[in-house]
Protein backbone atom coordinates (compact mmCIF):
# COMPACT_ATOMS: atom_id res chain seq x y z
CA UNK A 1 0.00 0.00 0.00
CA UNK A 2 1.56 3.47 -0.89
CA UNK A 3 1.27 6.02 1.52
CA UNK A 4 0.41 9.85 0.25
CA UNK A 5 1.88 12.13 2.33
CA UNK A 6 0.85 15.71 2.19
CA UNK A 7 -2.53 14.04 0.83
CA UNK A 8 -5.80 15.61 1.78
CA UNK A 9 -9.00 13.75 2.41
CA UNK A 10 -12.21 13.76 0.87
CA UNK A 11 -15.81 13.32 1.96
CA UNK A 12 -18.17 12.36 -0.72
CA UNK A 13 -21.98 11.62 -0.39
CA UNK A 14 -22.99 8.38 -3.30
CA UNK A 15 -25.79 6.17 -3.56
CA UNK A 16 -25.43 2.78 -1.20
CA UNK A 17 -25.70 0.37 -4.18
CA UNK A 18 -23.10 2.55 -6.50
CA UNK A 19 -20.58 2.49 -3.27
CA UNK A 20 -21.46 -1.22 -2.93
CA UNK A 21 -20.55 -1.89 -6.54
CA UNK A 22 -17.29 0.08 -6.40
CA UNK A 23 -15.95 -1.68 -3.18
CA UNK A 24 -17.03 -5.03 -4.54
CA UNK A 25 -15.03 -3.97 -8.28
CA UNK A 26 -12.20 -2.40 -6.03
CA UNK A 27 -11.78 -5.80 -3.44
CA UNK A 28 -11.37 -7.85 -6.55
CA UNK A 29 -8.81 -5.74 -8.32
CA UNK A 30 -7.21 -5.88 -5.16
CA UNK A 31 -7.42 -2.63 -4.30
CA UNK A 32 -8.37 -0.16 -1.52
CA UNK A 33 -11.33 2.23 -2.35
CA UNK A 34 -8.80 5.25 -1.83
CA UNK A 35 -6.64 3.50 -4.21
CA UNK A 36 -9.19 2.93 -6.76
CA UNK A 37 -11.24 6.59 -6.21
CA UNK A 38 -7.66 8.14 -7.23
CA UNK A 39 -7.27 5.66 -10.12
CA UNK A 40 -10.71 6.94 -11.17
CA UNK A 41 -9.73 10.40 -10.46
CA UNK A 42 -6.65 10.46 -12.52
CA UNK A 43 -8.04 8.46 -15.48
CA UNK A 44 -11.29 11.75 -15.40
CA UNK A 45 -8.63 14.03 -15.79
CA UNK A 46 -6.80 12.51 -18.48
CA UNK A 47 -10.37 12.04 -20.31
CA UNK A 48 -11.38 15.05 -20.00
CA UNK A 49 -8.72 17.30 -20.07
CA UNK A 50 -8.13 17.83 -23.80
CA UNK A 51 -11.94 18.76 -23.80
CA UNK A 52 -10.82 21.61 -21.72
CA UNK A 53 -8.52 22.49 -24.42
CA UNK A 54 -10.92 22.61 -27.72
CA UNK A 55 -13.01 25.07 -26.72
CA UNK A 56 -9.84 27.37 -26.72
CA UNK A 57 -8.62 26.21 -29.91
CA UNK A 58 -12.16 26.98 -31.76
CA UNK A 59 -11.58 30.01 -34.62
CA UNK A 60 -8.01 29.11 -34.53
CA UNK A 61 -8.29 27.36 -37.50
CA UNK A 62 -11.51 26.98 -39.76
CA UNK A 63 -12.77 23.24 -39.12
CA UNK A 64 -15.60 21.79 -41.02
CA UNK A 65 -16.01 19.69 -37.79
CA UNK A 66 -18.57 20.39 -35.26
CA UNK A 67 -16.72 20.53 -31.75
CA UNK A 68 -17.92 17.50 -30.41
CA UNK A 69 -16.37 15.86 -33.74
CA UNK A 70 -13.08 17.54 -32.92
CA UNK A 71 -13.01 16.60 -29.45
CA UNK A 72 -13.89 12.75 -30.70
CA UNK A 73 -11.22 13.20 -33.03
CA UNK A 74 -8.71 14.15 -30.11
CA UNK A 75 -9.94 11.17 -27.53
CA UNK A 76 -9.58 8.87 -30.41
CA UNK A 77 -5.80 9.95 -31.18
CA UNK A 78 -4.69 9.47 -27.62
Amino acid sequence: MVMYMGSTGIYLRVDEELLRKFTEVARALGMSRSEAIRKAMEMFITVNEGSLMTPKMRGLVKSKLTLKELEEAYLVSK
